[in-house]
């Protein structure tokens, strides 16, 4: 398993990719893979939390009844962004047409990065 630097570490290469993505000229036929990013950022973020509580959060699964049980503030951007990437790869939806959701979903992700460093950086 991870540790949480690890995760850490992990989160930070994602934020890159998904900054490149966002720059790109060709943003609009990214859109889908922004919003994958976005939430794979964000479950790296919670990762890091879970594992320094000494939580299991090996899949998709248990880490949603962990973000319901420990870290209700974020639980609802962190439920929207698992849907929306759900969507974008399993349903090969793309979000094209939808700049303010890719933003919205952005934006969560940020929110819940933030809300996680806080937590880290107290405990």
């Amino acid at each position: 398993m991870p540790t949480t630097q690890e995760h850490v570490e992990k989160q930070n290469s994602i934020r890159i990719t998904l900054s490149y993505l966002q720059q790109s000229q060709n943003r609009s036929q990214h859109a889908d893979w922004i919003v994958t990013l976005a939430f794979y950022k964000a479950l790296h973020a919670v990762d890091s939390y879970l594992v320094k509580q000494g939580l299991d959060s090996a899949g998709h699964s248990k880490r949603n009844r962990h973000v319901q049980n420990y870290l209700q503030d974020i639980s609802e951007e962190y439920n929207a962004l698992y849907r929306a990437s759900r969507r974008a790869r399993y349903d090969a939806y793309t979000y094209r047409d939808n700049p303010q959701e890719v933003t919205t979903l952005v934006n969560d992700s940020v929110f819940i990065e933030e809300y996680i460093k806080t937590l880290l950086e107290s405990s």
